[in-house]
Parts: C-alpha cells; sequence; structure tokens
C-alpha cells in the first residue's frame, strides 16, 4: 500500500494556478508518484482538467451563494427575484411629460374639435427625434379660437401585446425592459370571435380585491422587465380558456427627451391641419430603470411600510420609491406648521427634474399617497424654502510656498465652498457647521496662512412693484439682536451688526433705502452708510428674535436695485445654522466672496 507523507489538500485558493499547483504538491506528497513528472506527460493534461473542474464549480458555487442574498446579489433577474419576495415592485423606466397648449384652425365651423387619446407629437432633442402622444382624449371648444389648453404629452413608442389565456396559465411577460408601467393599460376579450373589449385596473394591494373583481397585478421579470398577473378566483377573476389579453403601454427613451421645448403635430389632429403648438412646461420626468442598489435599499424598507403611510419615514419611503425624480423629501404633521395646520400631514420635496415641482406632479404625489393614508389625515404638497448661507472669505497665504497666483488660490478656496456645500447641504434637515466649512478652507491649499470667515443668512422678499406688500419671512432661527440703533448713534452705524439688513431699493422715491432692525424688535426702512444712519419708516414691521420671524407690512417699494427681489440677511444667534421644517439649506456662488492676500514668510 502506498503511504503519504504529506495527505493534507490546501482547499483555500480558488485561483486555477493555484489550484494545480495544490494538487501537484498533494501528488508529489504520495510514496505512489515520487518520481512522477507533473509538467511533461499526461498527467499533466489530467491536473489541468481537474484544475479546470474545480475551478469551474468554485466559481459556479460562488454565483449561487452570493445570487441567493439580496445584499450580495449581482444578477438584475436575481435582485428582481428577490424584491418579488418582498413584494416590492422596482421602478420601471418612466415617459418624460410636456404641458403644450394646441391650437387648432379649422377649415369650417364646429361647435367642439376632440383630440383623440395617442395623437403624436414631435419633438428634437440634439441628433434624436422623439414621439410624444396624448394619454387621453382631449376636446377643444370654440371660443375665437379652438384651444385646449395644459394639454400633457407623454413621450414614448405605443405598444400592444396580445395573449392566449387558458384556465392554468394566468402570468404574461412583457417582451420591452424599457416599458413605463404607469402606461400599462390591460382589456379582456371573452374569444377570438367577440370584438368587445372590457377593461380591467392594475390592484396594488389585496385589500376590496374580491373573487368577482376584473383586476391583474403586477410583479417583476425576467431581463428587468415585468409580468402581468391574474387573480385566482379568490383574490380577483381568474381568466378563463379563449380569453385575449391585450396589453398595451409606452416603451420610453428615459431621460434622452428631458428639457424638450419645442413640439409640431405628427400630422393632423382631430382631422385637421391648421395646427400650432406652444409649450407651458418643457418636457421632464424622464427615467430610466431603477438600479440595483437603489432596488436593495428600498425593497427591504418598503416591505416594513406594508404600503401603509403611518409614520412620517413611511411617505418618504412610499413616495420616493414611486417617483424617482424625488431625491429628498421631508415630512411633518400640520400642528408643527407655522400658523398650525391641523389634519394635515405636509410632504416636502426635492426633485431631481424640477427647481419647483409644478401643479400636476403634486397632485399626481397626492393622488398615490392619499389612499393609503389614515382617513382622518388629509396630505398636501408644499413647496420647499431655501435657506442661503452668504460667505464672505478673508485669506492669506504664503508667496515662497507656491507658485500660485492670488486668483489661483482665490479659485481654490472657491472650488472647496462649493464642494462643501455639494457634500454638506441641499438637502432637508442638514446642518451648516461654520467648523467644517473652515477644516475644507484649510485644507484646500497648504500655503493657506490663515483666514477669517463671516455668515449671514439669507431669505428672499419678492414684492411688486408700487403695491403694498406684507409678508412673513421666517429664518426658522433665533437671531442675534445687536444694541438698539437710533439716529443719536449715527457715528456707530459701522461699528454695528443687526440682525436683519438687506439689499437696497427704492422707497417713497428715496434710493439706497434698505431693511433694518432697530435692536429693539422693530423692522426699519433706513438709508444707511459708514457714518450716519437716516430713518425713512420706523415701522416697517417686526422682528422676533427668538423664533426669526421678519414680518413686513404694507411696504411699497418703487424699485430694487439688483434684479425682481430682495436678499434680506440675519445674523444667527449660533454660529452654525440648523435646517428645519421645509428649509433647505444651500451655499449659491453668488453669495460668495473670496478675499486673498498674499504675504512671504
Amino acid at each position: 500500500m502506498p503511504t503519504a507523507s504529506n495527505s493534507e489538500f490546501i482547499v483555500a485558493n480558488l485561483e486555477f494556478d493555484t489550484i494545480k499547483s495544490n494538487l501537484k504538491t498533494y501528488l508529489s506528497s504520495q510514496s505512489l508518484f515520487t518520481d512522477a513528472n507533473f509538467d511533461g506527460s499526461n498527467m499533466n493534461v489530467l491536473l489541468d482538467v481537474l484544475s479546470y473542474n474545480t475551478y469551474y464549480n468554485a466559481m459556479y458555487l460562488n454565483h449561487v451563494a452570493s445570487e441567493m442574498f439580496l445584499d450580495s446579489a449581482q444578477q438584475r433577474d436575481s435582485v428582481y427575484a428577490h424584491a418579488k419576495q418582498m413584494n416590492y415592485l422596482p421602478t420601471s423606466y418612466t415617459s418624460s411629460v410636456a404641458y403644450v397648449d394646441v391650437t387648432i384652425t379649422p377649415d369650417d365651423s364646429p361647435h367642439s374639435v376632440i383630440i383623440p387619446r395617442l395623437t403624436e407629437f414631435t419633438t428634437t432633442v440634439g441628433d434624436n427625434t422623439y414621439i410624444f402622444s396624448t394619454n387621453t382624449s382631449v376636446t377643444a371648444y370654440s371660443n375665437a379660437s379652438y384651444v385646449s389648453s395644459n394639454v400633457a404629452i407623454y413621450e414614448g413608442t405605443n405598444i400592444i401585446e396580445y395573449y392566449n389565456a387558458n384556465s392554468t396559465a394566468n402570468t404574461f411577460y412583457i417582451h420591452n425592459f424599457d416599458v413605463d408601467t404607469d402606461s400599462i393599460t390591460v382589456q379582456i376579450r371573452t374569444s377570438n370571435t367577440d370584438s368587445t373589449n372590457s377593461e380591467w385596473t392594475r390592484a396594488n394591494t389585496l385589500f376590496d380585491v374580491g373573487s368577482t373583481s376584473n383586476v391583474y397585478f403586477l410583479q417583476p421579470g425576467a431581463n428587468g422587465s415585468y409580468e402581468i398577473v391574474f387573480g385566482n378566483d379568490t383574490f380577483g377573476r381568474k381568466l378563463t380558456d379563449g380569453n385575449i389579453v391585450e396589453a398595451s403601454y409606452r416603451v420610453s427613451n428615459g431621460i434622452d427627451p428631458n428639457g424638450a421645448n419645442t413640439f409640431s403635430s405628427s400630422g393632423s389632429v382631430g382631422g385637421y391641419s391648421n395646427v400650432s403648438i406652444s409649450t407651458n412646461i418643457r418636457a421632464a420626468g424622464g427615467t430610466v430603470y431603477q438600479g440595483l442598489d437603489d432596488i436593495k435599499f428600498a425593497a427591504p424598507r418598503a416591505l416594513s411600510v406594508q404600503e401603509r403611510a403611518v409614520t412620517s419615514n413611511d411617505y418618504k419611503t412610499l413616495v420616493e420609491n414611486e417617483f424617482q425624480d424625488i431625491t429628498d423629501m421631508i415630512v411633518y404633521g400640520g400642528e408643527e406648521a407655522d400658523p398650525p395646520r391641523f389634519g394635515k400631514v405636509l410632504m416636502v420635496a426635492k426633485s431631481s427634474q424640477y427647481d419647483i415641482i409644478p401643479s400636476f406632479r403634486k397632485q399626481q404625489i397626492i393622488d398615490f399617497i392619499n389612499p393609503k393614508s389614515p382617513m382622518t389625515v388629509e396630505p398636501e404638497m408644499v413647496d420647499p424654502t431655501f435657506l442661503r448661507i452668504k460667505v464672505e472669505c478673508d485669506a492669506t497665504y504664503n508667496m515662497n510656498d507656491t507658485t500660485s497666483s492670488a486668483g489661483d488660490v482665490r479659485s481654490t478656496i472657491e472650488g472647496a465652498i462649493t464642494t462643501f456645500n455639494a457634500t454638506n447641504l441641499g438637502k432637508f434637515n442638514k446642518t451648516f457647521r461654520h467648523s467644517k466649512l473652515v477644516e475644507k478652507i484649510n485644507e484646500s491649499d497648504l500655503t493657506i496662512l490663515g483666514h477669517s470667515i463671516k455668515t449671514q443668512m439669507i431669505k428672499v422678499a419678492s414684492p411688486i412693484m408700487n403695491e403694498a406688500y406684507t409678508d412673513v419671512i421666517s429664518f426658522n432661527q433665533s437671531l442675534q439682536a445687536d444694541n438698539p440703533v437710533d439716529q443719536a448713534q449715527g457715528s456707530y452705524v459701522n461699528q454695528s451688526t443687526p440682525a436683519i439688513e438687506s439689499e437696497l431699493f427704492t422707497y417713497d422715491s428715496t434710493s439706497g433705502a434698505s431693511f433694518r432692525d432697530d435692536g429693539k424688535g422693530a423692522l426699519q426702512i433706513v438709508v444707511a452708510n459708514t457714518s450716519a444712519i437716516q430713518i425713512l419708516d420706523a415701522d416697517a414691521g417686526s422682528v422676533d428674535y427668538a423664533t426669526g420671524n421678519v414680518s413686513i407690512t404694507a411696504v411699497t417699494i418703487n424699485a430694487i436695485a439688483t434684479g425682481t427681489s430682495i436678499k434680506l440677511y440675519g445674523q444667527s444667534n449660533t454660529i452654525d445654522v440648523v435646517g428645519k421644517l421645509k428649509d433647505i439649506i444651500e451655499i449659491q456662488p453668488e453669495d460668495v466672496t473670496v478675499i486673498v492676500t498674499g504675504t512671504r514668510e
């Protein structure tokens, strides 16, 4: 019997060359193969076969093990399968939508003109032409001209798929992965000889779904697509032999058509060829299907929510999962608003597609979330407000340590501030940390010897010229009141730091005016320079230093020195600024001033 001096076989390494080397080492330790030539004989071929077999099995088992779990899965089909088990539907491509006015000039004088569903319009973005179409029929009535306003048109090619149903099959695969699932409509004919279609509706839950409900369900399918699933006569009506399923939907180009703003009719509209199109809201909202990392993050959280909006996180999770353009959201009860709005839940969202979310998108979000909310609570969308930070930086750098100019160092500091804003701010519930900004500026250029930073908060007032303007503008921070300033203290104006001041405007035909608090709670309109202060209106409103509310009362402004709005500057009571409720803190480049001085050390 052969004996082995070393019968241990190393299995920890999975690379081909290492596996083969381990096999050689193992066989060499056997007395039977002591003098064998493993490299120049048929044994080498056998070792290759064994190594390849071991390598393939290791790779296969590694992939199987990885794909078995949501966190480690890499294949889209695997991630979809895990999401399906959690009753989570990954979001699909969504069609870009634009809102247009359609004006028709008919040759005759009809009472009205009907613009049929799926009427097509074209647009060009770059070198590519895209097709948009109406999702519903629209009627234009005669009123000097035939105009249909704010018509929603959706990008995409309209597809119809037919399936033959039987009593044993209730699942049908959609053959396009870039389908917009919101556009899917399903109709059923009892047989091939029946020309009557009945429309079935999509069900997202089993609530109110009975054995006779004409509903279908949607679930993740293979290759990044989806499957239409029908009931089993317990939850939803079951299809029968001979039924014909007609599924129509849009195939979308995702983000590519976003921004389109010039449209023309592809042919006649409502039977008329004299048509003009004007755009109210440019195309936006187009997205591609949900990324795998997003699915892995969202699916477990959607499972915990169970399609019910109870907590603020529930609202946030449901909306962000459904609407891919919503990048951030905050939800709070109406009792926290100022003034309180009891019985409301206020949703504030930030979109990657819109600076301010348009009313139609808000309504879509409300229509989606409303059935999932408690009956006693009314959801409402609220626009975010922006609390901007003005930054004045005065820096000194060592000219002996660099060939950079003062302008180069200034650009570096400005870039550091921009990066700081992108990394730390720009979302809800963020806090501006003064020390963090100081740290990032110090790190931006090693030749910086020192710098000082002065910051102020910014809110914007938008009065209509020559009309009485009343508003309450809230900084949502306590303000630092300075010593009271009056006309007798004119020589000390340059040493004061008011809690509230503003950009310049014209008031009562006097230019160079600005808002300024008096340190005692009164908002005044003044003309101030470095040595004197002239009060034009001692009672233009009030300042609540504890809450940061600035009330402007019946002020008539004749002109604004720069732009169409007035920046109000607030001095926070603390060095850091906390984003509260619907405020998004941000630093915009126009609010940054950097002065750089070189010295030699």
